[in-house]
């Protein structure tokens, strides 16, 4: 549990690091988190869509928090239990 918790936390902050990044400095995502694509190509006239980095920055942004809430929640859970049952408790950290 603890490894899901820090490789979550560590996916967590860079997830909304990138996001940042993302809104502020190369645009590509407004700050509602909308994908914001650049105008049709005049000679084409396709529009742009999110690739797959921007959508698995998306699922990461939302799982990350996620399983570092669960992990934390089942460890506390756990933690009930074996005192409940008269054992010693692990370590939460």
């Amino acid at each position: 549990m603890r490894a899901v918790r820090w490789l979550g936390g560590v996916v967590w902050i860079g997830s909304w690091y990138l996001m940042y990044l993302e809104i502020t400095r190369w645009r590509h995502v407004k700050p509602s988190l909308a994908f914001n694509p650049p105008p049709p190509d005049p000679v084409t006239g396709m529009r742009a869509r999110p690739g797959e980095p921007l959508i698995l920055l998306y699922v990461a942004c939302v799982t990350a928090p996620l399983s570092v809430v669960a992990s934390l929640v089942f460890g506390r859970r756990t933690n009930r239990d074996r005192r409940a049952a008269g054992r010693k408790p692990a370590p939460l950290t």
